[in-house]
């Protein structure tokens, strides 16, 4: 049993990790939107969380790819590539932030956030079981 849960462990404590990363990094990308609400001509900006997640795993055994220079890689600091969030109108200034929509997602990605720690919290917990209960 403590071999099949280490097993699981090895497997989906590196993808949480990287959910962390980006949504950090989609958390950064609407809070530069924010500031610049009123910024002339500043198009908002966001990480595409699903986009960056797929790209980061190979589907069939969950190693990393790296096929580009440009990719991310798994050791270290993940650099998440920004889009376009053209969620807002435009307007005659050319600024499309929309403050609504951007502390909707705000909020959003904060919940997720808190979704993804509250994981790795109970994924701690059972290696610390597993700790204590091989130590006995």
């Amino acid at each position: 049993m403590t071999d099949l849960l280490s097993k699981i462990l090895e497997r989906t404590t590196p993808g949480l990790e990287k959910a962390l990363d980006l949504q950090w990094r989609r958390h950064e990308a609407i809070s530069s939107n924010i500031a610049n609400a009123e910024t002339p001509m500043y198009r908002a900006v966001d990480v595409s969380f699903e986009n960056e997640l797929t790209r980061a795993f190979d589907q069939s055994d969950n190693t990393m790819l790296k096929t580009n220079s440009k990719h991310m890689d798994g050791s270290g600091s993940m650099t998440a590539h920004t889009i376009g969030d053209l969620s807002g109108v435009t307007k005659p200034d050319g600024n499309n932030v929309d403050i609504d929509i951007q502390m909707g997602k705000l909020a959003y990605n904060s919940g997720q956030y808190t979704n993804v720690t509250n994981l790795l919290r109970k994924q701690m917990g059972v290696l610390r079981r597993m700790i204590t209960e091989a130590s006995r």
